[in-house]
């Protein structure tokens, strides 16, 4: 499993980057002497590391849904997007597909909506709403492409979901321009909810179409 790996490795390249460089760094380190990163870099990295981190421990509790007919991709690059990735996709027992966004963000501020906009605490998150919906209408996009090139009679349906730990949410969830945002300890019955019948040779055939569409995304994207 590679969820986070992208992430952290931002992290640690946006560290790397913002040590200061010239001859003056380049002489302490003769020394021994190690330039630090800058203030902005610190926290940029942090963000990044937080995201990994919440990739990490959402990939966690959804890989117990295996053992229940599901297919779980992680850190995946998206069709037509060079500097974005897919936090998860996961493929239910009925070939549903959902595409799960994970947030780790501080418990002192809820997660809201407030004039149509995503928000926590004093930062306005719509962003991650519309980052969202457009990973996964090109997901949709790739899967229904290639479903209808092998033949296939019908198209799986796609949901989007952002997997908010730490910080509470408000309704314990809510859909926002038709991403659900939901608390991560009620991210497994909500995709539960999201399935009907199984069909195992359906939800194979989805699951290897969109393992064969996502290759291992190698390089930091967006957060």
């Amino acid at each position: 499993m590679s969820a986070g790996r992208s992430a952290q490795a931002r992290a640690e390249e946006t560290l790397k980057a913002g040590r200061p460089a010239g001859l003056l760094t380049r002489f302490k380190a003769l020394f021994g002497i190690r330039a630090e990163p800058s203030a902005q870099a610190v926290a940029e990295a942090a963000r990044w590391s937080a995201g990994a981190e919440g990739e990490r421990r959402t990939a966690a509790m959804v890989g117990v849904l295996a053992a229940e007919g599901w297919f779980g991709l992680y850190d995946r690059r998206i069709p037509g997007l060079h500097s974005a990735n897919v936090d998860i996709l996961l493929v239910g027992p009925d070939g549903t597909v959902v595409t799960v966004d994970a947030k780790l963000w501080h418990r002192r501020a809820q997660v809201e909506v407030v004039d149509g906009r995503l928000v926590h605490g004093e930062k306005d998150y719509s962003g991650a709403i519309r980052g969202a919906l457009l990973e996964t209408d090109r997901i949709a996009q790739a899967l229904r492409d290639a479903l209808q090139g092998q033949g296939a009679a019908r198209m799986p349906a796609v949901h989007s979901l952002i997997a908010v730990h730490n910080a509470p949410v408000a309704h314990g969830g809510f859909s926002l321009g038709g991403v659900q945002v939901v608390p991560a300890g009620q991210l497994l019955p909500v995709l539960r909810n999201l399935t009907a019948r199984p069909d195992a040779g359906w939800a194979a055939m989805v699951a290897g179409t969109a393992q064969a569409l996502l290759p291992r995304y190698e390089q930091g994207g967006s957060r």
